[in-house]
C-alpha cells in the first residue's frame, strides 16, 4: 500500500484557500498603483513568460518535467500513485530528497476516466467536481522551501486503471509567496496505482462533506 502522502498536504492546504481577489483590497491596490511613476511600474511588471516547452521524453514509472520561467528544470522522479474510491481521486506523487511533485486528479462520477482534466482550484465549497486536476512542485535549497502551484493548464490522462496511470500535462505554475510564474510540461508514464490508506481517504471524504454541508447551510440562511 502506498505510504501516506506528504507533499500532497502542501498542495491541498494551498488549494483549499479561495484565491478570488478581495474587492476592497483590489480597489486600494489600484489607487496605490496610480501613485507610481512609469519607471516604477516597469520595474514591478511581471516578466513575460517564454512559450510552453516541449514535453520531455516519457519514461516508464517516472514523472518527468521540463520547466522555463521562474525556475528551469529538465528532469524526472520515480513516481507512484494512489487511489481513493471516495472521494473519487487519484494522486500521482514523485518525491526525492530536496524536491518533488504531485498531481491530484478529481475523477468524474461516471464515464470514461481518460481525457482532459483542466486545472481547477478548490474553494470554500471544497474540491472541484471532476474531471479536474491540481499540481504542485516543491524544492528545498539552503533549508528554504520553494513551492509552486498550478494556476492554469490541463492534464491529459491517457490511461487510468486500477493498476496503472499515464498522461501528459502542460501548466502555468505560480510561486505561493512571490507569485513568480513558470511554464511546466511533463508526463507520467505507466505509474503503478495502489490504494491510498483508508483512513486518509476517510478524512478527505469527511472534510469534503463538511465543506459541502457548510456551503449548503449558508445558502439556506
Amino acid at each position: 500500500m502506498i505510504r501516506r502522502p506528504t507533499l500532497l498536504l502542501v498542495l491541498l492546504s494551498l488549494a483549499c484557500g479561495d484565491r478570488a481577489p478581495n474587492p476592497d483590497a483590489a480597489a486600494q491596490a489600484s489607487l496605490d498603483s496610480l501613485a507610481l511613476d512609469s519607471l516604477d511600474e516597469e520595474a514591478d511588471a511581471e516578466p513575460v513568460l517564454p512559450p510552453m516547452p516541449d514535453h520531455p521524453a516519457a519514461r516508464a514509472g517516472q514523472l518527468t518535467v521540463r520547466a522555463v520561467g521562474a525556475f528551469e528544470l529538465d528532469r524526472g522522479w520515480p513516481a507512484r500513485a494512489g487511489r481513493c474510491v471516495r472521494p473519487a481521486m487519484v494522486l500521482v506523487l514523485a518525491e526525492e530528497p530536496g524536491s518533488g511533485a504531485s498531481i491530484l486528479l478529481q475523477l468524474p462520477t461516471a464515464g470514461d476516466l481518460t481525457g482532459s482534466y483542466p486545472v481547477k482550484l478548490a474553494d470554500s465549497t471544497g474540491m472541484p467536481a471532476g474531471p479536474a486536476s491540481q499540481l504542485g512542485f516543491q524544492f528545498f535549497e539552503a533549508n528554504t522551501p520553494d513551492a509552486y502551484q498550478a494556476a492554469e493548464g490541463d492534464v491529459e490522462v491517457r490511461e487510468l486503471t486500477d493498476r496503472r496511470v499515464s498522461g501528459l500535462f502542460a501548466v502555468t505554475v505560480r510561486h505561493v509567496v512571490t507569485n513568480q510564474t513558470a511554464r511546466v510540461a511533463g508526463s507520467f508514464q505507466q505509474v503503478d496505482v495502489e490504494p491510498l490508506p483508508p483512513d486518509w481517504c476517510a478524512r478527505a471524504a469527511a472534510a469534503q462533506d463538511s465543506l459541502a454541508a457548510a456551503d449548503s447551510a449558508a445558502g439556506r440562511s
